[in-house]
């Protein structure tokens, strides 16, 4: 709790979608032999058709990441667990925009990574005897003349469209491509 907490306090100027992927490899790195990263940047992404989260990230200078966490139990895994956590590090609500007083803390709209990213920074003492996979689409909710428009229609992983009418619902949007991603992982 304190972890997360520590991460949702810090401002967005600092909190980037980068920052929140070096301290997955941070935490990764510390307990090597137990937790493992895999990190999708843009490219990989569009590759694998995450057009949900590329579409919310789309009006950002800040480029997104999917960062895939695993830690792996010392005997046979009794069961699979998957957590997603919501990452956008910033909400202006796009095009869509808050009201100013509406804004000022959305930072906090990666707490669901900071939960997961929390999880993770204390897996290896608890040891679990089951695999448990820590998920979140990292990115900024941004307006610009490259941002999503209201009535754009994204593919997302799991080949559904969604017609985006209001691009403050950001996080619904990332949140279809990352539980479609999760759930090829088969967890129980």
């Amino acid at each position: 709790t304190i972890f997360a907490r520590g991460l949702v306090n810090e401002p967005a100027s600092t909190m980037t979608p980068k920052h929140l992927v070096d301290i997955a490899k941070t935490l990764a790195d510390a307990h090597a032999k137990k937790i493992s990263l895999k990190v999708l940047d843009q490219q990989a992404m569009e590759k694998i058709g995450m057009g949900g989260v590329l579409a919310v990230a789309r009006g950002s200078e800040e480029a997104p990441y999917l960062v895939h966490l695993t830690y792996t139990p010392s005997g046979k895994a009794k069961k699979c667990v998957v957590v997603v956590g919501k990452g956008i590090t910033f909400d202006s609500g796009g095009l869509s925009l808050k009201p100013a007083e509406h804004m000022e803390d959305m930072k906090i709209d990666m707490a669901g990574c900071a939960a997961m990213l929390g999880l993770f920074s204390g897996i290896a003492d608890i040891a679990p005897d089951g695999e448990v996979h820590g998920i979140s689409a990292i990115c900024e909710n941004m307006p610009s003349g490259k941002a999503t428009k209201p009535g754009d229609i994204v593919r997302t992983m799991s080949g559904k469209t969604i017609e985006i009418l209001n691009t403050d619902a950001e996080g619904r949007v990332t949140l279809a491509d990352t539980l479609h991603y999760g759930q090829l992982l088969k967890p129980d």
